[in-house]
């Protein structure tokens, strides 16, 4: 593997290999080689540690104090726990006794502690929670017994040291946060707590009693520990039973693809998918671009990492066999920014599905987003800039962190909402105005004349209709926080009711064409720091709720994913504790999706962090609710409409305990990191009749309706034909894996 350092080499290199027409898995794997495994890549950190040694080993000898501790530093984020430790502890014991060689900058020692704390803290984890995985347990709050520690020396020696750290300054709230979960770790919590430093009990309670899901990926063989990534839940074969593709952004880790097999298992199909060859990623989207029956996969890459961030994306063919060919160059996608955020949909209406990517963008480092329509024959053209997509220019960079589309405003045509990082700037709403006399597709920006021109740092973002009112609201999850270095003095804040400067949720109700901050209203302005999340129907009574999977690139910001329930589209009410949510390893893609085909909606979430050692174990919480509500199922195929439906939209209409009732949905993946399955899996309440149901065909704008539907059944409805088709979906007992 080559570690080239200079960047006009590394850009050098990088552009004639385009010129010389590789293979992509050849352009993957340049682009890891001189963009991801260079030293100047904060997250190379296997890397950064043998950069840092061989210079500690020229350096002089009043000077290898510094590179000790940057290799230190570097040795814990690539997972090389004991390593650092060795290193730290020697550091700390100098420092202490004033035996430093040389003199360190002062954020440079003050940083001795706390990393050599927070390297135990990890060892314990590594030692427990990890080595030791319990599902139901582990890193999730508040911890149970069987979660506690077997090896407590890691959270003994953090334990020690936090309180000493905050003897010395007791509004340390990264050191009361990670010694309140040490002491959880061994079973001491809250009564081995030092009064004075106690998060109580009380912060971790739930609002609404949701009954407890529990966390079966091990038992299925779908517990993959990787890094952050993607997560797709969905039928790749046509079997009508749900797979799992899930990725992880690490360039040298490839794509994983699990086959459900209808009896309770599932198969990893990776090696013979061709999915090997797609390698890194830290999101990806699907969509049947071609309109040949079979589900395909756009992966997005170089997201977070800057003037090193040029990686290309892929669109994966499906084969319909169970493989895929990336196809990306030969449908003229092929693009070199940083990225992690894309929305398909139909947006001029041909019956074809079309791409916006959202790219990040900085003073001095512009990349423009990405509109391209599908030409019907598998190829793509770009047309951002005739149809007012750029967004970003030198003057106006936007670091964009999510989109999604949805029509807004119910003229037929598909818009755009983008999230953007930077404090100092709003979000972006482009209203889709349809074809001109020339036949070009034409946005505009109008976000603040709708309501929505409220300057906001955000990332996750998604459409849906909270209130079942027929018109697509917005939610945006903040991501700006107080500390630069860390969220978790802010969550403490808010766990102890104390003042914070996070930003926070945002809930924007779509009035008929406007907007309205509804977020306080509804019990959302939370701090939801979250990266991946996604929405589904907890409990199936027909609202959609709210899955937050937080954290950041920090070691220490370990905290707890939020869960909030939609009480009839008038509040959300946060269930972490109660649905035993509260996950503090990092989360990222989310998805909703009824794998064991009962009728309720499991959550499959993508674990892990930025760094090479912050792996972690991916999660399917299974859902206890099968029995308390009605529902109903539908699979649409469009024929003058895409052929996966996406943006179709649907109106249900049911007798509830004596009242008449609409539930609306809209055919999508989702939110803006992870997918959800695009079969409709709509939650009917305590529904005693099925009226109606309504479908808007996205493009074609075809209009049908159904009566006589049966509760709790799965159908297939296809454009144009009158009939709906049932179909015999049995209930799955999921199981153990084979061993």
């Amino acid at each position: 593997m080559k570690y080239i350092v200079t960047l006009t080499i590394v850009s050098f290199l990088f552009f004639v290999s385009c010129d010389n027409k590789e293979t992509m898995p050849e352009l993957l794997e340049k682009t890891a080689d001189e963009q991801f495994f260079v030293p100047e890549n904060i997250y190379a950190s296997s890397v950064r540690a043998t950069y840092f040694d061989s210079i500690s080993k020229i350096a002089p000898e009043n000077q290898k104090e510094r590179y000790h501790l940057k290799k230190a530093r570097a040795l814990l984020y690539a997972g090389k726990t004991e390593d650092a430790i060795v290193i730290l502890e020697n550091l700390w014991k100098a420092s202490n006794n004033g035996l430093l060689r040389y003199k360190l900058d002062t954020d440079e020692e003050d940083s001795i502690g706390p990393l050599l704390a927070l390297a135990y803290m990890r060892m314990g984890e590594q030692q427990n929670c990890i080595h030791h995985h319990d599902a139901s347990a582990s890193c999730i709050i508040p911890i149970n017994p069987k979660g506690f520690h077997q090896d407590p020396k890691g959270s003994r020696s953090a334990i020690k040291l936090y309180e000493e750290f905050l003897t010395q300054n007791s509004h340390d709230y990264n050191s009361m946060w990670l010694l309140n979960i040490a002491y959880m770790t061994l079973g001491e919590y809250p009564e081995g707590v030092p009064e004075k430093w106690l998060i109580p009990e009380s912060a971790f309670e739930s609002e609404y009693p949701l009954k407890k899901f529990e966390d079966i990926a091990p038992k299925l063989g779908l517990n993959v520990n990787e890094l952050s990534g993607g997560g797709i839940v969905d039928d790749f074969n046509n079997d009508h039973l749900l797979d799992v593709v899930v990725s992880s952004w690490f360039p040298s880790d490839h794509l994983r693809y699990f086959i459900n097999n209808g009896d309770g298992s599932f198969s990893e199909k990776t090696e013979t998918s061709g999915l090997e060859l797609a390698t890194g990623g830290l999101n990806m989207v699907q969509a049947d671009y071609n309109n040949d029956g079979f589900l395909d996969i756009f992966v997005l890459r170089g997201a977070w990492m800057g003037t090193l961030g040029k990686h290309p994306n892929s669109l994966l063919r499906n084969n319909g066999d169970n493989t895929f060919t990336d196809v990306t160059i030969d449908a003229g996608l092929l693009s070199l920014h940083p990225t992690q955020t894309a929305t398909w949909a139909d947006f001029n209406n041909d019956g074809w599905i079309d791409l916006f990517i959202g790219n990040e963008s900085e003073k001095g480092n512009i990349h423009s987003c990405e509109f391209y329509i599908n030409n019907g024959d598998e190829t793509f053209s770009n047309l951002t800039t005739s149809a007012g997509l750029t967004v970003s220019t030198d003057k106006e960079p936007y670091y964009i962190k999510g989109v999604t589309s949805g029509d807004y405003n119910n003229d037929g045509w598909m818009d755009i909402y983008i999230s953007t990082l930077q404090s100092s700037s709003k979000n972006l709403l482009f209203l889709n105005r349809g074809l001109d006399e020339s036949g070009n597709l034409n946005f505009e920006e109008a976000g603040s004349q709708m309501g929505l021109g409220e300057k906001i740092s955000s990332f996750p973002t998604w459409s849906f209709d909270y209130n079942n009112d027929g018109w697509m609201d917005i939610f945006v999850a903040g991501y700006q926080k107080t500390n630069a270095y860390t969220i978790v003095p802010d969550i403490v804040k808010e766990y102890l009711g104390e003042p914070n400067r996070a930003e926070t949720m945002r809930l924007y109700q779509n009035n008929g064409g406007s907007f309205k901050d509804v977020s306080a209203e509804v019990g959302l302005n939370k701090i939801g720091y979250a990266m991946g999340s996604n929405y589904g129907d907890l409990d199936n009574d027909g609202y959609p709720d709210i899955y937050l999977s937080t954290g950041e690139v920090s070691y220490e910001s370990i905290i707890p994913n939020r869960v909030f329930r939609n009480n009839s589209g008038k509040e959300f009410q946060d269930v972490t504790t109660a649905g035993g949510f509260g996950h503090i390893q990092k989360g990222h893609a989310v998805s909703f999706s009824d794998i064991d085909n009962d009728g309720d909606q499991e959550i499959h979430v993508v674990m892990g962090g930025a760094y090479e050692g912050d792996k972690f174990f991916n999660s399917l919480y299974v859902n206890p609710y099968q029995d308390e509500n009605n529902w109903l199922a539908l699979k649409l195929e469009g024929t003058q409409a895409n052929k996966a439906a996406i943006g179709s939209k649907i109106e249900v209409t049911v007798m509830e305990e004596g009242t008449v009732r609409s539930i609306f949905h809209t055919i999508s993946s989702g939110g803006s990191f992870g997918c959800s399955t695009l079969r409709a899996q709509i939650g009917l309440g305590k529904a005693s009749e099925i009226i109606e149901v309504k479908i808007l065909w996205a493009g074609s704008g075809n209009n049908q309706s159904f009566e006589n539907l049966n509760l709790n059944t799965f159908y297939k409805i296809t454009e144009n034909t009158p009939e709906t088709e049932e179909l015999n979906l049995q209930p799955i007992q999921l199981q153990e894996a084979f061993q």
